[in-house]
């Protein structure tokens, strides 16, 4: 019953938590609408890092797509703003199932470099469109959701909206990892060329989760941008990706419930740490040396072992 209904007792506590803070509702929601976002993104790159074992260093890259998908859909076209994340989705599964089989062939450091370099180009590309995309300025009066006639222009509002989706792509990251197509991305993790004498044919599998962890991150990128009501060039760089990295380790990759803590630790502690927000790419790097080098199962891993101890002394 509990592994079944695990959902019940955090969707209680997400569901209420804003409302225990009612003068600051709008800031603690918006603290965990952002964290919502970047549980999205850590979850999808879990799934092609923890478990097909795929290295990604320009996830932000599809994060930049959706977003301005959305963008500019809604501001120079006036789609609706679901029709216009529907569009980022499909966009991004294209463009990830394109460039997805030459660079899933690379391996280890020349894949990293690969998809760093993807990162780059839409970075680069974004700037240069500037027509389309407001350049180096950015995008602004992006439209909030609509959604059966109901404009979120409550943070409260939105921010039910974006946790519900979490849920739902935790959920479906969850089911994955359960299924026959979980087992044979560990299989494909652990030993490529085994399972290919298995009769397992990797390309389809580590093309297919790519198309899918990218439509995550597309997924991420519509929400961001309607939230936000203005996007740049800056909100995707490297450093972005660098930050999906952090919270994946941090919470302990190859579990799903371990990068959805780390992306939630990771955007609660710059309110905590605020002072020195100038420097929270130097923090990030070093909390992602300490948690490398102390914590290489990440703060999950604390809590399964905890588990694993609790249960054996139940034993005794």
């Amino acid at each position: 019953m509990i592994k079944r209904f695990w959902w019940i007792l955090p969707a209680i506590v997400f569901g209420i938590l804003p409302l225990l803070f009612k003068e600051k509702s709008a800031y603690v929601s918006g603290i965990l609408i952002f964290a919502g976002i970047y549980i999205i993104l850590a979850v999808g790159l879990d799934l092609l890092m923890g478990y097909a074992g795929q290295i990604s260093v320009g996830h932000a890259s599809f994060f930049a797509i959706g977003a301005y998908s959305s963008a500019i859909l809604t501001v120079k076209y006036g789609v609706s703003p679901i029709m216009a994340m529907f569009f980022g989705m499909f966009l991004s599964g294209a463009v990830a199932w394109v460039i997805g089989r030459p660079v899933l062939a690379l391996k280890e450091y020349y894949l990293a470099m690969a998809t760093l370099a993807f990162n780059e180009i839409i970075i680069t590309l974004i700037i240069g469109l500037e027509w389309l995309t407001g350049g180096a300025s950015g995008l602004r009066d992006i439209p909030s959701f609509s959604l059966f006639g109901l404009t979120m222009k409550s943070h409260l509002h939105f921010y039910y909206f974006v946790w519900f989706i979490v849920f739902l792509l935790v959920a479906m990251a969850v089911a994955i990892v359960r299924s026959p197509m979980g087992r044979t991305l560990i299989a494909i993790h652990s030993d490529e060329a085994a399972a290919r004498a298995f009769g397992i044919n990797s390309t389809k599998h580590k093309t297919g989760i790519f198309v899918l962890v990218n439509v995550f991150a597309s997924i991420a990128g519509s929400l961001y941008a309607h939230y936000m009501g203005f996007i740049a060039p800056d909100d995707f760089g490297v450093a972005t990706s660098v930050n999906m990295l952090v919270m994946l380790f941090l919470g302990g990759i190859g579990t799903i419930y371990g990068p959805a803590i780390g992306a939630l630790f990771l955007k609660i502690l710059p309110e905590l740490t605020y002072l020195f927000q100038d420097y929270e790419l130097l923090i990030n790097g070093v909390i992602l040396i300490l948690v490398l080098v102390f914590l290489p199962k990440g703060i999950y891993g604390i809590f399964l072992s905890m588990k694993r101890k609790i249960g054996f002394n139940r034993e005794q």
